[in-house]
């Protein structure tokens, strides 16, 4: 798995919302921009880290202290 330092500020945003459960439509909401985009940016950032779903992304976060594993929505 690669470093998350090869994500972009917008992938770090949402990667974070990820590994607290947020599903797309709500990442979508927060930041407003759809929820097509919000996948688009997932599917970035589990190629850029090597991981094939959206729960490696979460652990890959949580591992890398970008979010508290406690932390909720």
């Amino acid at each position: 798995m690669e470093s998350l330092e090869r994500l972009s500020p917008r992938e770090r945003e949402i990667i974070q919302m990820v590994a607290v459960g947020m599903s797309n439509q709500a990442i979508g909401e927060r930041l407003y921009i759809s929820d097509k985009t919000v996948k688009n940016y997932v599917t970035s950032i589990r190629r850029k880290l090597g991981v094939e779903n959206r729960i490696q992304v979460a652990l890959a976060a949580i591992k890398c202290g970008l979010v508290d594993p406690n932390a909720s929505a």
